[in-house]
């Protein structure tokens, strides 16, 4: 076991994987870059797949194979899919699997000799439905995704904000009013059944606050849906009003209101607002 190393239980969970995903939305030619990212990783890892480059690799390859199947056990892929439709053919199938059975093999691979057998035994395991689907290997799809509303107190949104500087201290006032705010949703019948016509377990929404360009994406998986999105505030978000953490907020959830059609959300009411301190 490599000391100080965190034991990964999907292909994308390393930054290597993330960073890797996160360069191809960023290309013109989706497909074209997987193919020369996979072109080059097999032609310069026969002898031993070197670290990070066989994270990169192997997550390029799972996102082909959950494209050919639609069976995923990662929700990063169904999101990252969603986002990034493209056209697959056979070159880069047969590139896919050729890089797959490069990254997944015992030896001489960086990413095996992190592992101890039972732990490398279980991430293999893990990537079965990929390697199925690369090799036109039948399996049973999964169940088709039922979301549990019955305990009215588990909360079906997360709110994240950011700012240049990064997450925003949780004792900041923007970000206890956005808490006593999201919390209240949560809690609201009427928002509550506004987000069940979705069909879907889970809302999260990351809303960067600075001004500066940025990334916004949306997206929906199987179980949860994303907003990646942003606002261009020059003011000290110490002097943020209620008002102004009421429409940030509203705006998130418009947003993926439009992109599920889930229609108009409700309007906050007093009682919501009222007491944001």
């Amino acid at each position: 076991m490599v000391d100080d190393w965190t034991l990964f239980e999907g292909p994308f969970d390393s930054d290597e994987a993330s960073d890797a995903i996160a360069n191809l939305e960023e290309q013109e030619d989706v497909a074209a870059a997987m193919a020369e990212a996979l072109t080059e990783f097999l032609e310069d890892s026969q002898e031993y797949v070197e670290e990070g480059y066989v994270e990169s690799s192997l997550a390029i390859s799972c996102l082909v194979a959950a494209q050919i199947s639609g069976i995923a056990p990662d929700e990063v892929a169904h999101h990252w899919l969603d986002r990034n439709p493209f056209t697959l053919d056979d070159d880069l199938r047969d590139l896919a699997a050729a890089a797959f059975a490069l990254a997944t093999r015992p030896q001489e691979n960086y990413l095996a000799e992190t592992y101890d057998p039972q732990s490398w035994t279980e991430f293999i395991a893990h990537l079965e439905p990929y390697r199925k689907a690369l090799h036109g290997e039948r399996q049973d799809p999964p169940e088709p995704f039922v979301p549990n509303y019955s305990d009215p107190q588990r909360p079906w949104l997360r709110v994240y904000w950011s700012d240049d500087r990064g997450s925003l201290p949780r004792d900041s006032s923007y970000q206890r009013r956005s808490d006593q705010l999201v919390q209240a949703v949560n809690g609201s019948r009427q928002w509550r059944a506004w987000w069940q016509s979705s069909s879907l377990q889970e809302l999260i929404l990351f809303g960067d606050l600075g001004p500066g360009p940025r990334t916004e994406r949306t997206s929906r998986g199987r179980t949860t849906a994303e907003s990646w999105f942003g606002f261009d505030h020059t003011y000290d978000l110490g002097d943020a009003t209620p008002e102004q953490v009421v429409s940030d907020l509203r705006t998130g959830l418009s947003r993926i209101g439009d992109y599920l059609r889930l229609g108009p959300p409700p309007e906050f009411s007093d009682f919501e607002v009222q007491d944001l301190t």
